[in-house]
């Protein structure tokens, strides 16, 4: 993902004793920032991908927002709900966008307009489904009117769906938006130059007010041990996805800060039930119990974070059910599910996971215990930018399907587990727990929610649509020189960053 230059400085530093850097390299109005993989677009309304959590914060500001502790704050406007179905919002008076027109509520129209109209391909318009209309009451004010209650609203406007970007800007850049979008957060986009560098500037106009540091800098590198190295080089100050196997060395270093947190995504993998091998349920059950999570967790996560046996992660406290193990490791069960399908075998599998060191030890695991149970499979990596692609044209058998997750359930599953939900890559369909995931959105009563999200799980248990590997915990690292709030989803938000 970065120059050669890039990678061979950092190889040959892993060639001689590291020596931890006791500041940062760059000026201290500049953040360097190393990140997993690279955004596949700047456009909220159309951002899909799990890499783009780390920059979306920084060029977009949301309607609201939510603090680490999943609290609802005014964001670039207030609210109140005088009943289930009526939001009044106002939007802060003075606001521009990057471009500097302004941020009032016929821009918040437009954006919603744009979000909920099927020309444009959104992911957000799943998200807005039960919203009706939203109607311009004034200069700076805008009501969003539901066509029946909708409980993560609140939660869904704090994040993508919430972040507005101008609408000049997206009329006159037409379909390089994606690349130069203009939005209203703390920094506006410079340049982005692909799998090299997304350099960001400081907004003067942003609502908090200037943000600490003048200049971001993201660099996309893939191999996770060359972001450690860099970060320990002075290189980078801040960094995302760092390796578990590296926490006692990160922690020992009195230069570099670590922060962990419980996470609210998970590491799954979906299965394509469109086309064989896996249009056969019996056969998912099979890969799903010729596969031993606790090795993959020890193996690849050295203890961090939890084994997933479904969408709700431990952090999701009041929805999550500890007792929630609908699969069994078990290779006579696997092995029995192979032959009772009929099915030829070895049955040929092909298992579809990016380049970053972690997936393919994962796919390496998930290979070797499929293969003993009446399974071929063979391991395809790509590139990071190109799974979404490969995920939405469902260009794979079995395919890696990360999340970064969302604070309500209903944004780890209804995209997911619902007919045309835009992370539905599996294909998978059942009225069943659609309907179950539909009376959990309009439910206000937290326990009843809990219980319908619970009777959802335990029917796509049983349709197996999806291998869960793991509930990953956020870990990430900066230079101790450095300020910075960590959030459970893992974006940064880097407009409360500040170097001491």
């Amino acid at each position: 993902m970065r120059s050669i230059t890039r990678r061979t400085f950092a190889a040959l530093l892993a060639t001689v004793p590291l020596l931890s850097t006791r500041g940062h390299a760059g000026h201290d109005d500049t953040l360097a920032v190393g990140i997993a993989s690279d955004p596949v677009t700047l456009d909220p309304a159309l951002m899909s991908s799990y890499f783009e959590i780390s920059v979306q914060f920084n060029i977009h500001e949301p309607l609201l927002h939510m603090t680490p502790d999943f609290r609802i704050e005014p964001g670039l406007a207030d609210w109140t709900a005088p009943d289930p179905l009526t939001y009044h919002l106002t939007l802060r008076p003075g606001l521009t966008f990057h471009d500097g027109t302004p941020v009032d509520a016929a821009a918040a129209k437009f954006n919603f307009d744009r979000m909920l109209d099927p020309a444009t391909g959104s992911p957000r318009r799943l998200e807005l489904a039960p919203v009706a209309a939203v109607d311009v009451t004034g200069p700076l004010t805008f009501t969003i009117r539901l066509s029946k209650p909708y409980v993560p609203l609140l939660q869904v406007l704090a994040l993508r769906a919430g972040m507005l970007v101008s609408p000049h800007a997206v009329q006159a850049l037409g379909p390089d938006f994606g690349s130069k979008a203009v939005g209203a957060g703390p920094y506006r986009v410079v340049r982005w130059t692909k799998n090299s560098e997304l350099v960001l500037e400081r907004f003067d106009g942003y609502w908090r007010g200037p943000a600490p540091i003048g200049r971001i800098v993201f660099e996309p590198v893939v191999d996770e041990t060359a972001r450690i190295t860099s970060l320990r080089a002075g290189t980078f100050q801040l960094v995302d996805g760092v390796p578990p196997q590296m926490l006692g060395l990160i922690g020992r270093d009195p230069a570099l800060t670590l922060k962990q947190m419980p996470g609210l995504g998970f590491n799954a993998f979906s299965f394509n039930t469109t086309r064989p091998p896996f249009s056969d349920v019996r056969l998912r059950r099979a890969m799903i119990a010729s596969f031993d999570p606790d090795t993959a967790l020890h193996a690849v996560y050295f203890g961090t974070g939890a084994v997933a046996y479904g969408a709700i992660p431990p952090s999701q406290i009041w929805a999550y059910d500890p007792g929630f193990k609908p699969y069994r490791y078990d290779h006579v069960l696997a092995k029995s599910l192979v032959r009772d399908s009929g099915a030829a075998t070895p049955v040929e599998l092909t298992i579809t996971v990016t380049n970053t060191p972690s997936q393919v030890r994962i796919a390496e695991i998930l290979q070797a215990q499929a293969n003993l149970v009446g399974f071929n499979a063979a391991i395809r990596q790509i590139d990071p930018t190109s799974l979404i692609t490969v995920l939405r044209r469902r260009d794979f058998d079995i395919a890696i399907s990360p999340w970064s997750g969302r604070s309500d359930p209903d944004g780890n599953m209804f995209g997911w587990f619902t007919d045309g939900g835009p992370f539905n890559f599996s294909g998978y369909r059942n009225d069943d727990v659609t309907g179950l995931l539909n009376a959990a959105r309009a439910d206000s009563d937290q326990i009843n929610r809990a219980k319908l999200y619970r009777a959802a799980q335990a029917q796509i248990a049983t349709d197996a649509p999806m291998l869960f590997v793991v509930f990953p915990a956020t870990i990430q690292a900066s230079s101790a020189s450095l300020e910075w709030n960590q959030f459970p989803d893992g974006a940064f938000q880097l407009q409360f960053a500040r170097y001491r």
